[in-house]
């Protein structure tokens, strides 16, 4: 019997936000993530784009020949460049909105199910290259990491209320509780693998959209070139005057120089994700510089700060070079910077986060992260590094931000961290690590 999949208003925030992204990557009106009903499809998300005709929670019948019905059914990626060339597609509904292009790939649930779609659509003709329709592949990656996350929730949830019943009846054994508690801990691993993935599918989404603008603004100065350059041959045919070859000239150069600033641009984001993706997804220990590494860090979230509408602002002393792991480090400060985006400020309230990091006379690196928040109750203070609390479970909160910072900061690092907050004046959290990590620290 088809089960109707419930997402919480969490998920549907952070995917809005990869819809938008998306949308103005692939340069389209419409980005959308579709959910199927038993016998009705839904846009369960559509992009704030210009010139989209789709809402949210709009909904069509089935079996009408909808792009997205062959795309459930054969459970594979549709590309069509133009609706109206297709004999097959002519009379599709969507033509009707005069969406002509489509790109497509199905959203699964972990059991295999059909969960929809996930699809961008132009008014115009398109033939997508390659690499648009790789990175439609890993946003689907990301969006099917965060089902994973949704399943373990719930089934933590229910999880916990079983083991809650059998303590009040004081009738379980010792071999049920123990094979309950290896459950709990498989569980965990499997939240902590699926959080580390859609984090990653994160920074995916957010370089795409920093690199949108510098390349966007190289293709616009090289196809101005390009012009010019036509403009010129046609005047040598017939005879060109120096002051309009000096102007030539003098737009050539400045044209180059704006193509190298993009380009370089370009180039520093790259090497910034790189580096963060290859240390987030390693154990790798190197000599790093601790203030280069922040800022790549920062670099790699600047969209999802951005779009918070909070200032966060770095203060990093020079020549600290760390000779640790990177990627723990690196996985401790984002989940902080996340946590406090998050949980920080209440709705439509601006605030700071600041970070900072200083050097020790016993050779220990100092970290801490603070905003100028709401504050964390004292009751909650002993319990937020606890695997799974969270004041926002069911909400999309998996309360395993605050506990990857800790078991990162204890075990890779052999660090400490601590928090201190009192209501309304925020929160700090501060990280003691060695500047020199120990030969051989505990598996994280």
């Amino acid at each position: 019997m088809f089960q109707q999949r419930v997402v919480s208003d969490d998920f549907l925030g952070k995917w809005q936000q990869t819809t938008n992204v998306m949308a103005g990557i692939f340069d389209v009106p419409a980005g959308l993530i579709m959910r199927v009903g038993p016998e009705q499809i839904e846009v369960l998300v559509s992009s704030h784009t210009p010139g989209n005709p789709y809402e949210a929670y709009e909904k069509a019948k089935l079996n009408t020949g909808l792009y997205c019905e062959t795309v459930m059914a054969t459970r594979s990626l549709l590309h069509v460049p133009h609706a109206l060339e297709d004999e097959h597609w002519k009379d599709n509904p969507d033509v009707a909105l005069n969406m002509i292009s489509y790109l497509g790939v199905p959203l699964l649930w972990p059991d295999d199910e059909v969960f929809g779609t996930i699809c961008v659509l132009d008014s115009k003709k398109r033939s997508y290259q390659q690499r648009y329709v790789d990175l439609l592949w890993e946003i689907k990656k990301a969006i099917e990491a965060d089902f994973r996350l949704m399943e373990q929730q719930q089934k933590l949830i229910s999880s916990n209320a079983d083991l809650l019943d059998a303590n009040r009846a004081l009738s379980v054994s010792n071999g049920e509780l123990k094979a309950a508690l290896d459950k709990i801990g498989a569980m965990q691993a499997e939240l902590l693998r699926a959080e580390k993935m859609s984090a990653l599918g994160n920074l995916v989404a957010g370089v795409a959209h920093e690199l949108n603008t510098p390349i966007g603004n190289g293709l616009l100065v090289a196809s101005t070139l390009k012009s010019n350059v036509g403009t010129i041959a046609r005047e040598l045919a017939t005879g060109v005057t120096r002051k309009h070859m000096d102007d030539f000239i003098g737009g050539v150069d400045q044209g180059a120089d704006i193509l190298l600033h993009c380009l370089g641009r370009a180039a520093e984001l790259v090497d910034s994700f790189k580096q963060v993706a290859v240390d987030q997804s390693s154990r790798r220990r190197r000599q790093f510089d601790l203030r280069k590494t922040f800022g790549e860090i920062l670099a790699t979230v600047g969209t999802l700060i951005r779009q918070s509408g909070h200032q966060v602002l770095c203060e990093v002393e020079g020549d600290i070079t760390m000779d640790s792991y990177p990627g723990a480090l690196e996985q401790a400060l984002l989940n902080l910077i996340n946590n406090a985006l998050v949980h920080a400020f209440p709705d439509g309230e601006q605030g700071q986060i600041r970070i900072a990091a200083c050097r020790r006379a016993d050779d220990f690196v100092e970290i801490s992260v603070a905003d100028d928040g709401i504050g964390i109750p004292q009751a909650n203070l002993v319990r937020v590094f606890e695997p799974f609390f969270t004041t926002r479970l069911g909400q999309g909160g998996s309360g395993l931000g605050l506990h990857v910072v800790y078991n990162q900061v204890t075990t890779a690092l052999c660090g400490s961290v601590q928090v201190m907050s009192e209501p309304s004046r925020g929160a700090c959290f501060t990280l003691r690590v060695p500047r020199v990590a120990p030969a051989s620290p505990s598996p994280a």
